[in-house]
């Protein structure tokens, strides 16, 4: 028996221009995100852009997109504009990554490249680039092998050891119902994949990219990765969708993988979150349909920061949930660190955050609770991520173990994400995470250790919604925001429902943080508010209309399509 435990890292970093500590010199070169404020188009060019990147749309990211988002594209679409990233560079910036999504430009610089580069008059504003805190906790029991008591029959499955984790959320069921992936897309961010695994023998992997390296390659390559490098991908790609008889099945063993290596284990070159957005990005343009991550970013962040709204990451995924791809990330491991709370993308409001059980259904004692910082439910739901069975590469493509860590407990619900697809096609992400939330274990009485609870693969198949697509999740909430239309491409309504009377202000800000509009603090009387949202002036994009007041908070969010 090994033991690997990690523990949570905060990486010393030059400071921001936007909050942080001052920069102390110019010898501190540091990556950072600089933010544009356009893309640098607009009218007959603007249209004739869209119009491109409509046409060049890879054929199942139309499908997938057509579900949310009727016109396929908007302006998160468009390239960044090329001149800016050009004046960028020419103040002297080493250019690491580019984020259509973000509009936005990973760089490395020096405290005076990024005084020049703040006078650009197109550039929004800068903020560093997080460094990652990895979602697995430990390995505690090596090379194990399948033990009679735990291999279990179904029609042509030999379950094996990985029995009682797919079992706990039902999925051996959703299985007999002839389900195993078949034309979903699943991708996984991680640190790499050995694909010579003999879990991964029938598997059907369409695409890799080592965004470490910039190569095809995911599996670890003599002279640019440790030994270790690919081993925790390896794990958690073999928990949602490997497929060795008498030994492991993942849910969606028959499922489209994506394998993108976006984690770098080396601990001076810790992966930073552009790695994580450019993956997102990529597996988006592949037409992914569901994306696994099995970790998360605090570094320069505070928790007041984990409010939905502020991450990098977080916002990329909310891009990528309104582009119709359900996202799946891990809660964190953090409940018995300084941090404590639950980690950036996690505190995303279209996010599935996942948390870890044992194989008892008891929660972990590493396990992140919530609440988000603006008081909504975290995680969304928790499957098995103590001692999860999982293919690992230490001694070769026949060795297994037990893992640790809400790393693990997300891809079981990735597997199960795609499952739902599979059986349900025309589901947007908002509403298969209704059917899986609404029929978990804890679907009347979510917490901040469970969120809804337990997942019942064949409840949330079954599930007929008797709400509204776009209604709140979050029924415990004291005040509730909503906005229809949505998505708008003129004129929508917030309406915000108070059950007291209240001091608060109310605000619509863009995804870049940016306000739009603001009433000023006032009383609030209990009841329905309405607030009228003009659009006419605004780019198409994402909005949060944001209630602060003196007893609750409360964040919704509408899409502005033109």
């Amino acid at each position: 028996m090994s033991i690997i435990t990690r523990f949570m890292i905060f990486p010393l970093v030059c400071a921001s221009l936007a909050g942080a500590a001052p920069l102390k010199s110019a010898d501190c070169t540091q990556a950072y995100w600089v933010f544009f404020k356009d893309k640098g188009i607009s009218g007959t060019e603007l249209r004739t852009a869209l119009h491109d990147v409509r046409s060049n749309l890879n054929a199942h990211a139309r499908w997938r997109r057509a579900k949310v988002l009727p016109a396929l594209v908007d302006e998160y679409d468009l390239p960044v504009a090329s001149n800016y990233v050009e004046s960028v560079v020419a103040c002297g910036a080493k250019l690491r990554f580019t984020s259509r999504w973000l509009n936005a430009v990973s760089i490395e610089a020096d405290s005076d490249i990024l005084r020049n580069i703040e006078r650009l008059p197109f550039v929004s504003k800068i903020q560093p680039v997080a460094k990652y805190y990895p979602c697995h906790r430990n390995i505690t029991i090596h090379g194990e092998q399948p033990e009679e008591r735990n291999t279990h029959h179904l029609d042509d499955f030999t379950y094996g050891p990985s029995y009682t984790q797919l079992e706990q959320c039902n999925v051996p069921a959703m299985h007999a119902r002839g389900l195993t992936g078949e034309g979903i897309r699943l991708c996984l961010l991680d640190t790499g994949f050995y694909l010579e695994h003999d879990v991964f023998d029938s598997a059907h992997v369409i695409a890799t990219w080592d965004f470490i390296n910039t190569d095809s390659i995911v599996w670890n390559e003599q002279g640019q990765d440790t030994v270790s490098q690919h081993n925790h991908g390896t794990a958690t790609l073999s928990v949602a969708a490997g497929k060795r008889d008498s030994a492991l099945y993942g849910p969606a063993f028959g499922a489209d993988l994506i394998c993108a290596k976006t984690e770098d284990v080396r601990s001076e070159t810790p992966i930073e979150e552009d790695y994580y957005v450019a993956g997102l990005e990529w597996a988006e343009d592949l037409g992914a349909d569901v994306v696994s991550s099995s970790l998360g970013y605090t570094d320069w962040y505070t928790f007041e920061d984990m409010d939905g709204n502020t991450a990098v990451t977080t916002i990329a995924v909310d891009i990528a949930v309104s582009r119709g791809i359900v996202v799946c990330t891990a809660a964190g491991n953090s409940r018995q660190s300084e941090w404590e709370h639950i980690i950036a993308p996690a505190d995303a409001d279209s996010v599935i955050a996942v948390g870890a059980v044992d194989s008892f259904g008891v929660i972990s004692y590493f396990s992140s609770p919530g609440p988000s910082y603006d008081g909504r439910t975290k995680p969304e739901i928790c499957a098995q991520g103590v001692e999860t069975y999982a293919a690992v590469p230490w001694h070769g493509p026949d060795d297994y173990a037990r893992v640790s860590g809400t790393s693990l407990s997300t891809p079981i619900i990735a597997g199960i994400c795609v499952l739902l697809l599979e059986a349900h096609p025309d589901w947007t992400p908002m509403q298969l995470r209704e059917a899986l939330l609404m029929t978990a274990s804890q679907a009347n009485s979510p917490d901040n250790d469970y969120g809804w609870g337990i997942p019942d693969g064949i409840a949330a198949l079954d599930y007929v919604s008797a709400a509204p697509l776009h209604e709140d999740l979050t029924p415990y909430k004291r005040i509730l925001i909503s906005a229809y239309p949505n998505p708008v491409n003129s004129v929508a309504t917030w309406t915000i429902e108070i059950p007291h009377s209240e001091l608060g202000s109310f605000t619509i800000t863009d995804i870049l943080g940016r306000t739009v509009a603001h009433i000023s603090q006032k009383q609030w009387s209990a009841g329905s508010h309405s607030v009228p949202f003009q659009t006419t002036h605004l780019s198409s994009g994402i909005y949060f209309g944001r209630f602060d007041g003196m007893k609750g908070q409360a964040v919704g969010k509408v899409v502005l399509i033109k």
